[in-house]
């Protein structure tokens, strides 16, 4: 049997070794110095490798005793100079993911608790930062002297004696002043949604962060933690269960610092990437490369690529923040292939979320503050889909089944891209720099195209206002792209089927039109591609682009008339379009063509869904009504108000009609603008006959 006396001298001897061998005392010593702000020896995992591989080998295997006893070498080592010193860690960094240390959170089992891990994922929860009993001093009622006992997580234990006299005829008091408490926080990590298949559950797991990297991380954070997996017994009331509860105790962390940093790209890929940015036809490429078995809708499809790549965000000197993120809405009639379009987005998307609208709150779109177990009953945070996204993507469908008060919830984290919590005391901002694809369904069931989009959806005009694009998907009977519609469905499954009739066969046969329903570029290629442009290209505005742009701007407006037909919010969407343009072609420059491709998109919607009688009106979307309404219901209320004071008494409805047709409004327009005011709350009918002002 081995003497554990002897053990600790040879691990404390290695420990002396590696200090001196790979120049740590000087930073032993600064500790001294700045204690207690940091508390902390950070250390290579390389410089212990290659010190000894047998040493790094059972470091891994028995972290607890090895991370103790050289904390315990540094504490005596500075100790002599300084009593103060009570408590040292020791935090690993250039931790490999490799077999053996890096674990998938599902993947994790009990032969692992009791050795060092690292597990990535998305914080979902956590606690504030508490101070935790680490060594607690209890006074003896009979002697007066203090009794000390080194706590561990989770439960107090109390000594059952004295140590001095061996009191134990009751409890010892506990005293808080002469104690020693450590910085505690409790988080919850939920396993990347990227890292599973569509039918499991993201699976979690407790960590917990103490001392001087508690309070580091936040929800929506997406980070890698370092340490060591323990087991804490279950129970139900004073009933000990055979089972354990496991957590993480975390040693260190890392934070991603680039977007798309997990998806691995090689040398092979990048020239892959590289040679196909040499087409000049590479976003029409990628085009067609979104959903092939869904017939048409070039210009969305083109969108939703521009979409993938996002404009560049920006932050000012003065701390002025330009989200690059593009938002896309689609409005259309039901069996228009909106649902596939988001599942086969966020199938390529390298970081992506799916919500359904019908399903999702406030909460579970942004963030809460929740009361639940985890906390211990405490309030903790809990991040949504727009925060778990974080720089990422987020498909909503249904977004037209949500209450108001959730969509209302939105405003914030579209367009400041992040999430502010006030409740129960506490008080954060999350980021959620996301870009958003969501899909409704006209309130009447099929889009009329008489009417404006406004009046379809149950959205509010601030809302709709901070979506970039918004296509409206009608279904019109139309002889000839029904019969191309019809022949593409028909050809598709006739395709699926067989596919099933080979799925157990090896027969190599070819299959005919198979080109036209395979993508022009593979998927896991595009979500390559697209984190490759995201992480190496920022793309900036040249001279002639600005000119472009700048200059269509401006005749744009001018030709409104008496209308606004855009706003500077507008010339945004189409600067973040363009250089998602570049973007997608790797180019660090938004070359004219880029910028007049994004304005042909952005005239296209607004032809759709903000025009009026062949006339833009941005003012359909940013308050529901256009401008010429605005005004001609300015004149209806001008009226009613002119007849009420005229003849002192609410006017008739019929007078009113005749007045207005007077002023070349015609009673049709009249009685839809009166039935308007009326919804509005300006005014009110006190009989079927009579029309009267609101005060």
């Amino acid at each position: 049997m081995i003497n554990p006396d002897i053990e600790t001298d040879k691990i404390k001897r290695y420990w002396q070794d590696f200090f001196d061998q790979y120049d740590y005392n000087d930073q032993i010593n600064n500790l001294r110095s700045i204690y207690p702000d940091e508390k902390s020896l950070y250390i290579s995992y390389n410089d212990i490798t290659g010190f000894d591989e047998t040493f790094a080998q059972s470091l891994m295997e028995d972290p607890t005793l090895y991370f103790s006893i050289g904390e315990e070498y540094i504490r005596d080592t500075i100790g002599l100079y300084n009593n103060r010193i009570k408590r040292i860690d020791i935090r690993l960094t250039d931790v490999p993911d490799i077999t053996g240390i890096k674990y998938e959170i599902r993947n994790v089992r009990s032969c692992n608790v009791g050795t060092f891990i690292s597990i990535s994922g998305i914080i979902r929860k956590n606690t504030e930062v508490l101070p935790r009993l680490e060594r607690a001093a209890f006074k003896c009622p009979a002697c007066g002297e203090l009794t000390y006992v080194n706590e561990d997580y989770q439960r107090l234990v109390e000594p059952s004696s004295c140590q001095h006299c061996g009191y134990n005829k009751g409890k010892l008091k506990l005293i808080p002043e002469e104690s020693e408490f450590v910085d505690t926080q409790k988080l919850e990590i939920q396993e990347n949604p990227d890292n599973i298949d569509g039918t499991s559950q993201p699976q979690r797991i407790t960590v917990i962060m103490e001392d001087d990297i508690a309070g580091k991380v936040f929800p929506g954070d997406r980070v890698t933690i370092y340490g060591i997996l323990k087991a804490d017994q279950k129970h139900i009331g004073t009933i000990m269960l055979t089972e354990f509860n496991i957590y993480l105790y975390a040693n260190n962390y890392k934070k991603e610092t680039k977007d798309f940093e997990d998806i691995k790209i090689n040398e092979d890929d990048e020239k892959q990437i590289r040679e196909l940015a040499k087409d000049p036809n590479i976003i029409k490429r990628l085009s067609k490369s979104i959903a092939p078995s869904i017939y048409g809708l070039e210009i969305i499809k083109t969108a939703l690529v521009l979409q993938l790549f996002g404009g560049e965000r920006k932050i000012m000197k003065d701390g002025t923040k330009i989200r690059g993120d593009i938002h896309i809405l689609m409005v259309g009639d039901p069996g228009t292939a909106k649902s596939q379009l988001l599942r086969y987005m966020t199938m390529i998307s390298p970081r992506s979320v799916f919500a359904f609208g019908k399903g999702s709150s406030a909460a579970g779109l942004t963030a809460a503050a929740v009361r639940d177990d985890f906390g211990e009953g405490r309030w903790t945070l809990e991040a949504g889909a727009l925060v778990l996204a974080d720089n990422g993507f987020v498909a909503i469908d249904e977004l037209d089944k949500m209450d108001d008060r959730d969509t209302a919830s939105m405003h914030e984290a579209m367009e400041q891209q992040s999430v502010t919590i006030s409740k129960a005391g506490i008080m954060a901002t999350l980021k959620s720099r996301c870009s958003i694809l969501a899909a409704a369904n006209p309130k009447f069931g099929r889009y009329d195209p008489l009417k404006s989009i406004t009046e379809q959806i149950d959205f509010p005009p601030p809302l709709l206002s901070r979506f970039d694009i918004i296509f409206k998907l009608i279904d019109t009977p139309n002889r000839e792209m029904d019969g191309k519609l019809a022949e593409h469905i028909l050809m598709t499954h006739r395709l699926g089927e067989i596919y099933k009739g080979l799925e157990n066969n090896n027969v190599d046969i070819k299959i005919p039109d198979e080109e036209n329903f395979i993508p022009e570029i593979d998927k896991d290629l595009i979500r390559k591609y697209v984190s490759y442009a995201k992480n190496h290209v920022f793309p900036r505005l040249s001279n002639e682009a600005i000119d472009i742009l700048r200059e269509e701007y401006i005749k744009t407006r001018s030709s409104g008339g008496d209308s606004i037909p855009i706003t500077a919010r507008q010339l945004e969407s189409t600067i973040r379009l363009a250089e998602a343009a570049a973007k997608a072609r790797l180019s660090p420059i938004v070359t004219a063509e880029d910028a007049l491709l994004a304005k042909s998109i952005v005239d296209y919607y607004l032809r759709e869904v903000s025009s009026m009688n062949g006339k833009v009106d941005i003012d359909i979307l940013n308050s529901g009504i256009s401008s010429r309404q605005r005004s001609e219901l300015e004149i209806v209320l001008g009226v009613i108000k002119e007849l009420k004071e005229a003849k002192n008494r609410a006017p008739e409805v019929k007078e009113v009609l005749d007045e207005l047709q007077a002023r070349g409004i015609s009673r049709e327009r009249a009685e839809s603008d009166i039935e308007k005011l009326n919804s509005m709350g300006e005014i009110y009918r006190p009989s079927d006959k009579r029309i009267d002002v609101l005060k």
